[in-house]
């Protein structure tokens, strides 16, 4: 063999072996891609409880199957045309940045009330700095909290308890007569020294709210029980010490703002609610510190008002506020949550839609909160996935996961609520998913639940 054919064996070999490799890295390459699919069964449940609460409510507990995971589910079902009873919005010490554990809520209400509560769960998410409640807050007419957030969900309830899920925002106005019509800027804080702003009882006793505790003492508490400002579950950004002491400032100066400002306190002649007329009449007028009436509010009317405008003691007034969606039903109690997840019977959640971006929120198998109803709007669920529990071999929800359970239960609509480490449902005044601790749970701001019909 000569010099020149023995070179071309030799490239032929070594070419010949790079080829192999070649092709056996492809081959590992492409089994390392190829995605194994795991069969799963079709959605399924095993009761573990099924109780009586009252006369067409039950509470049920059930191992929800699906995608592969077991969720630990507990329910609320409402029959609302069977029981005597209605759905109820609770507000942690019926004030606008209260935060309570969902016992003593229930207990608390129970104490000022006739009603019985079946059983409730948490609502709304609510901001780490000022404690406020996120998205609309109705409760018997009066609004806690006005403003809407991004493109976020709402249920709201009227006077006959039927629920509505929808993206609610509510204006408002005060009519002094048929000419002079004015708009209402908030309810229960003011965030420029203009516009008019109402304050209800949820506000606080007097207006301005005197907060005798200093700032050195709320960042003592906060630090003493560091596991109830743990916000990483939820749509928001993670607590930060700063940014609390920058929202304490800002608030205390404007209620200095508040206290030079002209404002009117009235007294409710009927009973408040939504898309309809508030009848009030104006019992004083003046500035500086007012108190708020058991019945009726403060309307504050801010610096720019024109004071020629101002009505006297003994005139009647209005008040007005009004929903974008549903105008023509009067609406009496709701709270706010995000995102969607079932639509006229569709499962499909619509966190990104209603501006949520949080791949954790999203994706992540978290404890979760819901809520929803069935196509006629006469039964309402209430709904807790506990967290994931490796010895008992159940895991949380992401959200995807919860729209098809909120569906498979029976709900043709259904909203998400506050979730993660706020998730809680309580019946007979106990915390049922904790049976470590029934009696151990966060804070929270808003609790929705069902209610026997009494007379408060």
């Amino acid at each position: 063999m000569n010099h020149y054919n023995h070179n071309r064996l030799r490239y032929f070999i070594f070419f010949f072996f790079i080829a192999l490799l070649l092709a056996n890295y492809q081959s590992l390459e492409a089994k390392k891609k190829k995605k194994v699919t795991k069969k799963c069964p079709p959605i399924s449940h095993t009761f573990i409880q099924d109780t009586i609460l009252g006369e067409g409510i039950y509470f049920q507990r059930a191992i929800v199957d699906y995608n592969c995971n077991k969720h630990d589910t507990y329910i609320i079902k409402a029959h609302l045309k069977e029981c005597n009873c209605t759905p109820t919005v609770i507000k942690a010490k019926e004030n606008i940045i209260g935060l309570d554990k969902l016992q003593n809520i229930i207990q608390y209400y129970d104490s000022l009330y006739k009603d019985n509560i079946y059983g409730a769960v948490n609502a709304n998410f609510w901001r780490a700095y000022s404690n406020f409640p996120i998205g609309p807050v109705v409760i018997n007419g009066e609004i806690i909290q006005l403003h809407s957030y991004k493109e976020w969900s709402s249920i709201f309830f009227d006077a006959l308890g039927i629920p509505f899920i929808d993206n609610f925002k509510i204006s408002g106005e005060l009519i002094l007569n048929k000419k002079n019509k004015f708009k209402i800027q908030d309810v229960n804080r003011r965030t420029d020294s203009t516009g008019i702003v109402i304050y209800n009882k949820y506000s606080g006793s007097q207006i301005p709210a005197i907060n005798t505790q200093k700032i050195e003492e709320i960042i003592a508490q906060i630090k003493e029980n560091s596991e109830e400002v743990i916000y990483n579950d939820s749509t928001e950004a993670e607590f930060n010490l700063e940014t609390m002491k920058e929202e304490y400032i800002k608030t205390e100066l404007l209620n200095s703002i508040e206290f030079a400002t002209p404002k009117i306190s009235v007294e409710y002649l009927n009973e408040p609610s939504i898309n309809s007329e508030i009848i009030c009449k104006v019992i004083e007028t003046g500035s500086n510190v007012m108190s708020v009436p058991k019945n009726g509010c403060i309307i504050s009317l801010g610096q720019d008002f024109i004071m020629r405008e101002l009505p006297n003691v003994g005139d009647t007034i209005k008040l007005k506020f009004f929903t974008n969606v549903h105008k023509k039903q009067i609406f009496t109690d709701g709270v706010c949550g995000t995102p969607r997840l079932v639509r006229n019977g569709i499962a499909e959640h619509e966190a990104v839609k209603e501006g949520s971006k949080s791949k954790r929120f999203i994706q992540k198998n978290l404890p979760r909160t819901a809520i929803g109803y069935n196509k006629k709007r006469d039964i309402l669920y209430f709904v807790v996935i506990k967290p994931t529990n490796q010895s008992e071999k159940t895991s949380g929800a992401n959200l995807a996961s919860l729209s098809k359970i909120m569906k498979y239960i029976g709900c043709y609509d259904a909203m998400n609520l506050d979730g993660g480490g706020s998730t809680i449902m309580v019946i007979d005044g106990k915390n049922v998913i904790n049976k470590e601790n029934p009696y151990s749970s966060r804070r929270i701001s808003v609790g929705v639940g069902i209610k026997s019909i009494g007379n408060n």
